[in-house]
């Protein structure tokens, strides 16, 4: 069905072409705004530092990048998965291995969708970035019913573009593909449509087939939880930063202004340009590794110089980065302390204890989000090795574990529990369970093979011996 992984080499779409030319030749409305489309290609953008403030004299942080790095990291950090059938766990755990990369892009650009597919006997995952497929239709609970996947391949000055919309209405996903041949200097348009044979890597493609008894698209949308801000009735999710956008730009002129106080503050010694002795071409000899120090001026005709050593003004340039950035993570929903320098701490002793539950809100309503998008794509694995006849169990069931260590410290949590088991509080199997995430089951049978390791005398016996 989709043959190989998605490789749109051209960036985003919207930036390509107009929606609605997109989606015309499918007879369909689009529930996609253009507002939304052109904030994800913006947040893309300021994600892969090509922010449009950014120029010449302003510099950036990069602290989209650095949001999207470190809240990835606390979505995932302790993740663990396991499908029921080993066919299916085969292809999730080679998923998984990157689902800490993908979770970055997917905060960067509000979504992604994970979308199976058959080749050469085998079931893959293909990882589609939200700049790189509109979503066209959802349900009255933002369930996502319908989409356009893109697809480009150049040839020489010809450019192929194949449109792959899925549709789901009651039980069938109706698949349809259009394919277009435009020049590589006339990118602007599609094109005129073409027969999906004229492209030997598609060739096999139908033009149109159904998948009939399913409830859901073939594959998970993963997508950020958190409210439209360009458009409230769209159910997009958006970038993690998409409400910083204007405190980020702030950020990076702030950076700049730092960096332009060190450079135009840098020592120096005026010299006098009569005092300089010359080579033989007639140019000024200067400590050799010295050169950027001295500044040749005309002080007239008495041969002066003067040291240029001015006080830098970094405290309050960093004292005002430093606010901007805690600006931020209260807009992104991140605990205080993530980006800035915590100060203060005892007056504010409270701010950052619900900074950090604000924070924990946030992970965990990602990782929900994740969740329900992996076990969607389970779905469409389950549903795509039944079609093509390979041997799994059916509706197997999906382990999922998430970490906690956001709010709650796991060295004083093991500290606690160790405190608790010395007083007889608790007993070791539940020492276990609170320390090392075991199962009561996994934790007796700790427990009782160390017993069995190291048996205990009987105090009578061993003075019966003496």
């Amino acid at each position: 069905m989709f043959e190989r992984v998605i490789s749109f080499i051209k960036g985003a779409i919207n930036k390509m072409f107009n929606t609605g030319d997109i989606v015309k030749d499918f007879n369909i409305d689009i529930s996609t705004s253009d507002e939304v489309m052109k904030l994800i290609e913006k947040c893309a953008n300021i994600y892969n530092h090509k922010a449009p403030w950014l120029n010449e004299e302003v510099k950036s942080l990069n602290v989209a990048k650095t949001i999207c790095e470190k809240v990835a990291k606390a979505v995932t950090i302790e993740f663990k998965s396991q499908a029921e059938d080993k066919e299916i766990d085969n292809i999730y755990q080679r998923f998984l291995k990157n689902i800490r990369t993908n979770t970055e892009y997917t905060l960067a650009k509000g979504g992604m969708f994970f979308k199976p597919f058959y080749s050469n006997g085998r079931i893959k995952v293909s990882c589609i970035h939200a700049d790189k497929f509109i979503p066209v239709k959802f349900d009255s609970t933002g369930e996502l019913l319908g989409a356009i996947f893109i697809d480009q391949i150049t040839k020489g000055d010809d450019v192929y573009t194949r449109l792959e919309y899925n549709d789901l209405n009651d039980t069938t996903i109706t698949i349809k593909n259009i394919v277009y041949k435009t020049n590589k200097n006339n990118l602007t348009t599609l094109g005129n449509k073409v027969s999906l044979s004229q492209v030997p890597e598609w060739k096999d493609i139908q033009e149109q087939t159904q998948i009939e008894h399913v409830n859901k698209l073939l594959g998970g949308y993963f997508k950020i939880p958190i409210a439209n801000p360009v458009d409230n009735t769209s159910p997009i999710g958006v970038p993690i930063f998409a409400n910083a956008i204007k405190t980020l730009e702030e950020i990076d002129k702030q950076f700049s202004r730092t960096l332009w106080e060190y450079e135009a503050k840098e020592p120096a010694i005026d010299v006098d340009a009569t005092a300089f002795k010359k080579d033989e071409d007639g140019n000024d000899i200067l400590p050799k590794g010295k050169e950027r120090l001295y500044r040749r001026l005309d002080f007239g005709d008495e041969k002066q110089w003067n040291i240029f050593s001015p006080e830098i003004r970094d405290t309050s340039l960093f004292n005002g980065l430093n606010e901007l950035l805690r600006y931020t993570e209260s807009q992104c929903g991140l605990s205080f302390g993530i980006l800035s320098k915590n100060t203060e701490v005892e007056k504010r002793v409270e701010e950052i204890k619900t900074s950090k539950q604000d924070y924990f809100v946030t992970v965990s309503d990602i990782q929900g989000s994740l969740q329900t998008a992996l076990e969607d794509m389970l779905y469409g694995i389950d549903v795509l090795m039944s079609l093509y006849d390979i041997s799994h169990k059916s509706n197997a069931n999906t382990s999922f574990d998430w970490d906690d260590s956001i709010l709650v410290d796991s060295e004083k949590k093991q500290s606690q529990a160790l405190v608790e088991r010395n007083a007889g509080l608790i007993d070791d199997i539940e020492y276990f369970v609170q320390t090392r995430d075991y199962s009561e089951e996994e934790a007796t049978e700790y427990v009782d093979k160390m017993k069995q390791r190291s048996p205990e005398e009987p105090v009578e016996q061993e003075e019966k011996e003496e």
